[in-house]
């Protein structure tokens, strides 16, 4: 449905709910008539495609319905109207352009703010004051609602607790133009909102990469990713969408939220609320959704400094995740939200971990993940699990167990005979770019490095090549060099020896000691010789040849990264064969 049908409803906060902490989307934090209406029809619904909501506040003015906002104690009077109404007006104007009308739900104090005396205001939008006592407010607003095209509530799909493990794929905005020109290497336009942007989960299709995508609140809710922070009355903010959608997850892959611990480990408590994270989960349709831990490293960076942490804050930090835990699913109940509450268990030791599964489990947790794992060895890690499943053998009923941030590939045949059901891991996918010889995953399980062939566009990449001494002019025409070189390899045109020739040209710009250069180009033949890209099939190899192994750029760097995870993927599933299990 174009956005010529959406309609934006703009609701007057008259009363706010019992004291949050930190904050929560606008649309949860009050308590008036209209929003339990509103948030009644969500309980059964979900959010209509033409319904966008925005509300009017003392505090803030106008804003998204979705904005993240905290508890104040400020009522709309006379003069806060009057002080407002130019602010109110121009936002009005800004978030109403994509909407054939404008239904306004308020109270007197609130609609004085607007000073709409004229209903002919020059390029103002079509728009209606719902009228009249309380009652006949709330059945407009109800009207309105039920006459919009209706979707039952998104009901997630429990996974199965037989069979492989499932495997998710973190998510850090893996998006990659899906008509990059890899000849030319331009964008399909200068903006991105104007390209056909693909997830790379959904780039190897009708092959899968993963088993569900798994998305960091911390991270999204920063600077990029589906939910990143936006501006309190930006048109972002005046609908939420489906987190499913985004990626655009099959039937049988799941959507996992978690808080990403990591991201704040450095303060004192968790960047995220407890009954943020509820709201969000259930807004965006998640169909897993993680409580909110805190992570007791013994050593955390903070400002640039390594602090070690005593026990005594170890332990409260543990504590803190137990009894976030523990209002995580009381409020998840309270509110009726969908999601499949997951709850996360930190420790010191694997006894810590352990001790705490009953807990978990009577508060009402059935999945369980353990938490902080990413640092430790194998040998850490295997005690903690082997400790925990003991734990979960000894109650009535064996929760879903997923391990957060790990797969370690020597630990697997333990993990499927503990019974770990589920694990999150980047490793594969980063690689791509991260390592300078293990960048691409071969169809013969051998890794290879990628070739580099710096961008001259970044100015960061051709500052550190200017330091050569080489003028812009020949660093230019080395790189095309190169790339023309690589091309012509990749299509028989041009010998072994050609190709490094070029590319070492080129790269020997680059300031590296003498036996990193060395080895890197020893890499670079060993790639180059073998040809791996030539022999795998699957949509990135087959589409782009030779330039899933040049490193070079996110457009080729990210997809490279699906493709190592597809050969991830494969494993897991090939393992899962040889062991009986189910794929």
């Amino acid at each position: 449905m174009g956005t010529v049908s959406k309609r934006l409803v703009v609701l007057g906060c008259s009363a706010s709910k019992t004291a949050t902490e930190g904050v929560v989307p606008a649309i949860n934090l009050y308590d008036g008539p209209s929003f339990r209406v509103l948030r009644a029809f969500l309980r059964e619904y979900r959010w209509p495609a033409p319904l966008s909501v925005a509300v009017l506040s003392a505090q803030y003015g106008l804003i998204g319905g979705l904005a993240h906002i905290s508890t104040y104690n400020r009522r709309m009077t006379p003069d806060r109207a009057l002080e407002l109404s130019p602010i109110v007006r121009s936002s009005l104007q800004r978030l109403a352009v994509d909407h054939r009308q404008v239904d306004l739900i308020l109270g007197e104090d609130y609609r004085a703010s607007l000073s709409l005396a004229s209903h002919k205001l020059a390029g103002f939008p079509k728009h209606r004051f719902a009228v009249g006592p309380i009652g006949m407010k709330l059945n407009y607003l109800h009207n309105i609602l039920h006459r919009m095209p209706r979707r039952e509530a998104h009901r997630p799909r429990h996974p199965s607790r037989s069979g492989r493990p499932l495997y998710f794929l973190p998510d850090w905005d893996d998006f990659v133009d899906a008509e990059f020109d890899f000849s030319s290497d331009s964008f399909s336009s200068l903006y991105r909102q104007n390209r056909h942007e693909e997830h790379t989960v959904s780039l190897m299709g009708p092959e899968r990469i993963c088993d569900g995508v798994l998305v960091s609140l911390a991270q999204h809710l920063g600077s990029k990713g589906m939910l990143r922070r936006i501006g309190l009355d930006s048109p972002d903010a005046l609908a939420p969408r489906s987190v499913r959608s985004r990626f655009k997850l099959k039937a049988d892959q799941w959507a996992f939220g978690d808080c990403g611990a990591f991201s704040y480990a450095s303060e004192d408590v968790p960047s995220i609320g407890v009954e943020q994270a509820v709201h969000v989960y259930n807004l965006y349709e998640f169909d897993l959704g993680a409580s909110v831990d805190h992570i007791p490293l013994p050593v955390i960076v903070c400002d640039g400094k390594k602090i070690a942490l005593t026990e005594a804050e170890r332990r409260k930090r543990i504590r803190l995740t137990r009894d976030n835990a523990e209002r995580f699913i009381s409020l998840r109940n309270a509110h009726s939200a969908r999601f499949i509450p997951v709850g996360v268990i930190q420790g010191i030791t694997a006894r810590d971990y352990a001790s705490q599964v009953g807990d978990y489990f009577d508060m009402g947790y059935r999945y369980l993940a353990l938490g902080g794992l990413v640092p430790r060895s194998d040998p850490e890690i295997l005690e903690i699990v082997n400790e925990v499943s003991r734990g979960l053998s000894r109650l009535r009923e064996r929760p879903w167990l997923h391990l957060l941030g790990v797969f370690r590939p020597l630990l697997q045949e333990h993990f499927r005979r503990l019974g770990v059901n589920s694990f999150d891991s980047a490793t594969y996918f980063r690689k791509a770019w991260l390592r300078s010889d293990q960048n691409y995953l071969g169809a013969d399980g051998e890794w290879y490095a990628a070739i580099r062939v710096p961008l001259t566009r970044d100015p960061r990449t051709l500052a550190r090549l200017k330091d050569s001494g080489v003028s812009e002019g020949r660093i230019r025409r080395l790189e095309q060099a190169a790339m023309d070189v690589l091309h012509r390899y990749d299509r028989g045109a041009a010998t072994l020896a050609e190709c490094l020739r070029a590319v070492s040209a080129y790269d020997s710009l680059l300031v590296r000691n003498e036996a990193m250069g060395k080895n890197l180009l020893d890499a670079y033949r060993r790639t180059l010789e073998r040809k791996p890209w030539k022999t795998c099939g699957c949509n990135v190899c087959q589409e782009i040849g030779i330039d899933v192994i040049l490193f070079r750029g996110l457009n080729r760097n990210k997809r490279r990264g699906a493709h190592n995870t597809l050969q991830l993927y494969r494993r897991i599933n090939d393992a899962a064969v040889r062991t009986g299990g189910e794929t």
